[in-house]
């Protein structure tokens, strides 16, 4: 079978008229120095109308706090041959994680690391990578002619940018961060430069599937403890949350080392529905059926979309995670305080148990 190379397409949120009754036209190219969020959805992002939520969610949010003049964009993947689910996968183990944890047949395996490195040799970088960074990023660091730019230039342009994502959306980010760090070696920057023009770009995830460490943007996630599509990469700390935590687990913050993590032991009454994001206007909140914990959460991530908007508006770096997130029922140091004391309590455990195996060193 011929392979496929992936693609993507990009559409904007516009007003709704006669001629755009969707409130959303396709977009080629994205100006440099413009104001801009983008959504990058998961994995069934494969229509308009599915991208389209993602943006009206986000042009919701902003409107809710008084902002109407960001440029709403929104990601339709085209995966191609690629299986996003291997993709994940090995992100997962260049990251130096195992994989998955269900135990698989030897014949059935093979088939899995034919397919992978069927990707690996056609797409080394995923070719929807490349297209949404080359549209939305590489014109922010370099010029017409493909050369860099004034540091300053950059990281003004790239603070203008802002990411939000949903499951598979975080894997997408993942990459065209590592992406575009390699493009901006080959054309001159340092690798400090790189990091601090990167860590300008601010991500907000919701149930990412994606390493949370070693980012190369600065991320903010927010996500459920019993939400299972991220347990299916074998991270020994979404493990424990989700195995050894208490039912009474208390909202918490997890910093930096740790991925900016916010979590709460469920966000909805129906634990079917964790790993879904539609609770995150207030539209959308009135219809919703969340938890008490889940309610300070998504305020948390409306607060940090708000946040960073109004970042972008002011051209202005971001200092702390804390004054994203902060108000509206949202007591930071409160939520860092549960996730120090339950971090503890993981190190704790983890070192029990492994006494019990006599693994002591």
């Amino acid at each position: 079978m011929t392979y496929k190379v992936s693609n993507a397409q990009i559409i904007k949120r516009v007003p709704k008229t006669d001629s755009t009754p969707y409130a959303f036209i396709p977009a080629d190219t994205v100006a440099a120095d413009s104001l801009v969020m983008v959504a990058f959805g998961g994995d069934l992002t494969y229509t308009e109308r599915s991208a389209n939520f993602y943006a009206k969610q986000l042009e919701e949010v902003l409107k809710e706090n008084g902002i109407n003049n960001i440029d709403i964009y929104s990601i339709v993947y085209d995966f191609g041959s690629i299986e996003p689910m291997f993709e994940r996968s090995e992100l997962f183990r260049i990251a130096g994680r195992r994989l998955i944890k269900s135990q698989t047949s030897p014949i059935r395996q093979q088939r899995i690391d034919a397919i992978i490195q069927e990707m690996r040799d056609n797409e080394a970088v995923p070719n929807y990578v490349k297209k949404i960074h080359d549209i939305f990023l590489r014109p922010r660091f370099s010029d017409e002619t493909g050369k860099k730019i004034n540091l300053n230039q950059a990281i003004s342009r790239i603070r203008k940018i802002k990411f939000y994502a949903h499951c598979h959306g975080a894997v997408t980010i993942y990459e065209i961060a590592n992406y575009m760090y390699d493009e901006m070696l080959k054309i001159g920057y340092t690798k400090k430069e790189i990091e601090t023009i990167q860590k300008e770009l601010l991500v907000i995830q919701h149930n990412p599937v994606a390493p949370l460490d070693k980012q190369k943007f600065t991320t903010i996630s927010f996500a459920s403890a019993t939400d299972k599509m991220m347990l299916k990469h074998n991270n020994i700390f979404a493990d424990w949350i989700f195995e050894n935590a208490p039912e009474d687990l208390l909202p918490c913050y997890f910093d930096t080392k740790y991925g900016n993590l916010f979590v709460a032991k469920r966000l909805y009454e129906n634990v079917f529905t964790e790993h879904d994001n539609k609770c995150l206007t207030a539209s959308e909140k009135s219809n919703c059926s969340l938890t008490k914990d889940g309610q300070i959460i998504f305020n948390a991530e409306r607060n940090a979309i708000a946040g960073g908007a109004k970042k972008s508006l002011e051209d202005a770096t971001i200092k702390s995670v804390e004054e994203l997130v902060e108000g509206n029922g949202v007591n930071f140091k409160q939520l860092k305080e549960n996730g120090d004391k339950v971090y503890n309590l993981m190190l704790t455990d983890l070192h029990q148990q492994s006494l019990k195996r006599g693994h002591q060193k």
